[in-house]
Parts: C-alpha cells; structure tokens; sequence
C-alpha cells in the first residue's frame, strides 16, 4: 500500500485551512507512572524516585482540545498511559467525552531492550480483557507469543497500532545496539503496525530518521506528542476526518498522514524536558501537591512521598531523600 506522510511546519500555514479536525495522540495523565531520574542531566538528583504527571484525566483532556480548537478545528483526543486505561475509561463515563477513545501505551520487554507500542481505540466493552493479556505479557514476556497478541488487537479494523519513539534507547544501550533491536522488531511485526511515529519529545534528528525508516517499510509516520506536564502536544495530526474511528482508517486503511509542528516544538528540547519534570512540582486544581506525586518503591510497592512521610520517620528515612525534596 501506498503511503503518504506530509509535514506542515507552523499552524499558520495556509494548508491547514484545508482540514477539519486535529488529533493528539501519545500524551499522559495522572495514571502514568515514571522514572524522575530518566532526565540524564539531572538524574543523580532523582534516583530511585518516580513520579505521576500533573494533569487529572479531565484537564489533560481539555488542555489538548483546547489547543485544537484555537486552530479552528475539530478536537480529537487520544489519551495513552503507560499500560493503564482508567483515564480513557473515566472519561468516556463523563457527559462530553463519551467518545473519548480507550487507547494505552503498552510497555513491550524485547531483548535486551523494551520498546512501546500505542494501541489506540481499544473495543470499549472488551478493553479489560486486553489489558489483562497485556499486562500478563509484560510481567513475563514470550517473544513466540507476540505476534499472535498483536493479531488479535489488529482483528479489530478500528484499532490503531503505532510504533511510539522507535529510535529511544530509554535503556541506554551501547550505540546501535537498540535501534538494531527495533529495526529487527519491525521486521518481524510488520503486518500488525500500522504507523510510526515522529515524537513530539524527541529532536528532528530523530524524527526525520523515522521518516526514512517509514518511508522504507511503506508505513505512514504520524505524530505523537508524548505530552506529560502541563504543556499540551507540540505535534499533532490534521484530518478531514469526523470521527476517531474515521482517522484510524485514514491511517491504516489509506495510509495517510499530515503532521503539523506546533511552535513549542522549536523551543530547546532539554528545556522542554526539564519543564515537564518540574511541572511534578506545581500545584494542581485538584489541591494535589508534589508529595502525592513523588513515589519511592517500598516492599516491592510504590508509594508516594505523603504516604511515606505521614509514618514516623527517623532520622535515617529523612536522609534517604536527595536535600531539596526534605521540605515542603
């Protein structure tokens, strides 16, 4: 199949007027759950700590429609936590965002490595049971097991599977060796992704590898904004679709893509990185602070930094704790 992924470069391109709706897929609320210490610059501060992004289901959902909708476009939202779909399955319970599609970031161990796949508009009514067979798979992966899992989701023709930031050596491997992996990945895995993506955290470096990558595999690149603070996705996908399921197969069925770069994207990507992280630090609507964000594993759980510190606490627990998080 053909495919054909445009880029267009600043929301005031006189192109935009040619579509109707915009679509933020990839971005995180307060059900993700994340390593502070995955910012190289400032990981020896926050080793051994994790952490929940700021935004509720409700105001993520709003943050990125609010974007779109400045545009002049219709908003199409797609929420993927890492392998959590309570955000989506909230929402769809809430008058207004009753089609919010149910979709997940899905963590898949793979070697030495681990790569995330986005599976968007999961059948609502059957979505508990895929999430127990995903998990399952992540617990205890079976490579030989793969491909049928995926078979399965692709069953479906109004599922969307996306490679996510194919080219992110989140291990931290020697040169090559990951994207060895991912490239082998893709070989094998081929006929169930329908697309990869250009990552809104990631530089054009990267994402314009992903495009020669896409381009020979014969699959579309689409955008994935990967937003996890307050800072709604810097690229988005535009569509004359109506619909989520309509764009789902604009992608896979058409293999059709227009990705638009929001200006935010130019900014330098550590400061954009940086601000995500400290956004764990804001004051939220909600009255939640960033001791209920901060986790630390105790007994094999993670629990957050309130919690831990509502418990008398000795002098040993106190300096177990990097200095600027011992107050308030």
């Amino acid at each position: 199949m053909p495919h054909s992924t445009q880029i267009i470069a600043r929301p005031t391109s006189p192109r935009l007027r040619a579509f109707r709706a915009a679509v933020s897929l990839h971005s995180h609320t307060s059900h993700s759950v994340e390593r502070l210490d995955h910012v190289r610059s400032i990981a020896g501060l926050f080793r051994g700590l994790w952490w929940t992004p700021p935004l509720a289901a409700g105001p993520a959902l709003q943050l990125e429609r609010a974007q779109i909708e400045s545009l002049g476009l219709l908003p199409l939202v797609s929420i993927t936590d890492h392998d959590n779909i309570d955000a989506p399955l909230s929402l769809r319970a809430q008058p207004g965002s009753r089609d919010v599609p149910v979709s997940v970031e899905w963590t898949v161990p793979w070697g030495p490595t681990f790569f995330h796949l986005g599976l968007h508009n999961l059948p609502p009514r059957r979505a508990a049971e895929r999430m127990r067979v995903l998990a399952r798979y992540t617990a205890n992966p079976d490579t030989q097991e793969l491909p049928g899992i995926l078979d399965w989701l692709a069953e479906d023709p109004s599922v969307l599977i996306v490679f996510n930031h194919p080219l992110w050596d989140e291990k931290g491997l020697p040169p090559g060796e990951h994207e060895q992996a991912a490239r082998e990945f893709l070989r094998q895995h081929r006929p169930w992704i329908h697309a990869l993506e250009l990552n809104g955290l990631r530089p054009w470096s990267d994402n314009r590898r992903v495009l020669r990558w896409a381009r020979e595999s014969g699959l579309p690149a689409v955008a994935g904004g990967d937003r996890h603070g307050c800072e709604p996705n810097v690229l988005l996908n535009v569509t004359n679709a109506c619909t989520f399921g309509e764009f789902v197969e604009e992608v896979r069925d058409h293999g059709i893509s227009r990705v638009l770069a929001m200006p935010a994207y130019r900014k330098p990507r550590g400061q954009r990185i940086t601000s995500d992280v400290l956004s764990v630090f804001s004051r939220q609507p909600d009255g939640s602070r960033w001791i209920d964000r901060v986790l630390v594993r105790r007994q094999g759980a993670l629990v957050s930094l309130r919690t831990l510190w509502s418990r008398p606490r000795t002098a040993a627990a106190t300096a177990a704790f990097p200095a600027p998080l011992q107050s308030s």
